[in-house]
């Protein structure tokens, strides 16, 4: 038995078909499918920007998300919008650098070697790339390996919901004077379970569909990865078992479970759903299992 994971998550037709209504969404006048086969130059916010279209639909095939233009369009939102990582590598000897990022109210610096980052983009980037491995591992007979891979994908995968509930909480705090003031804004800046804060989520920004988000098949295998990763997290038994097929199973729970609940849940408050990290987790690639491979005699 092996598994297999395509290169590709979006097929080239869809993947144009993306491209076309970001540039639509951000007023350029790129509306044919044959301007993406060409570089062309965009205005955006007072700026020039010279877009490789062809490389953005290549990159969209490959990642779910678009490079220059989902950057562009992602930095309108007013809740998740986020700069690029920053990083320095090395430092010439007794040269000292030090990198800062501002977001609202907040700062940060590090001292180079340093990185900064988003950790909406982080754990979306731990997803893709734990699921990869977990592929690579068991197709080495690194069984273990493939259950370390399988944990850290369930850990990112309740991780990133929770920072875009706390992303939201970030900017309600600068939007009215005490989230204390009201009870669902006191409970989605506070400490208490995922759960709760979740629901106080609905109440602030979508109390119209509050009925409605248990019933979807989206709320369903959220809730069937949060339970798989609290069982170890959260583990009261002195052993864990990881079944194979199981695992996959819940490993392909990613496009529903977490970027299409995500997507539920903005579309719940009337917002866009194609932000990219929620773009990039949306479109996993299935993993499959092939039962009987080749082999070479």
């Amino acid at each position: 038995m092996k598994l297999n994971i395509p290169e590709f998550q979006v097929g080239k037709d869809k993947a144009e078909k993306y491209i076309l209504n970001l540039c639509k969404d951000l007023g350029c006048s790129i509306s044919d499918r044959k301007d993406l086969t060409k570089i062309k130059e965009i205005d955006f916010g007072g700026r020039h920007y010279k877009i490789n279209l062809p490389k953005e639909v290549d990159i969209v095939r490959k990642s779910g998300k678009a490079d220059v233009l989902q950057r562009l369009f992602d930095s309108k939102d007013p809740f998740l919008n986020m700069f690029p990582g920053m990083s320095v590598a090395t430092t010439a000897p007794g040269l000292k650098i030090n990198i800062t990022s501002s977001y609202g109210s907040h700062s940060v610096s590090v001292n180079a070697p340093g990185f900064i980052e988003a950790p909406e983009i982080s754990f979306s980037d731990d997803i893709s790339f734990y699921r990869k491995e977990a592929v690579v591992m068991f197709n080495q007979d690194d069984i273990p390996g493939f259950a370390r891979a399988y944990r850290a994908y369930l850990l990112s995968c309740i991780s990133l919901l929770d920072c875009v509930i706390h992303r939201y909480a970030f900017h309600i705090k600068a939007l009215i004077p005490s989230t204390h003031d009201y009870a669902n804004t006191k409970v989605l800046d506070s400490i208490c379970s995922f759960d709760e804060k979740l629901e106080a989520w609905m109440t602030t920004f979508a109390a119209h569909k509050i009925d409605e988000y248990k019933k979807s098949k989206y709320w369903s295998k959220f809730i069937e990865l949060k339970t798989k990763r609290n069982e170890i997290v959260h583990s009261v038994n002195p052993h864990i078992g990881y079944d194979i097929k199981d695992s996959v199973k819940y490993l392909n729970y990613v496009q529903d479970g977490v970027g299409g609940f995500l997507a539920e849940l903005r579309k719940y408050a009337g917002q866009s759903e194609n932000i990219g990290f929620i773009r990039q987790v949306k479109t996993q690639a299935e993993i499959t299992i092939i039962t009987n491979p080749r082999t070479s005699v």
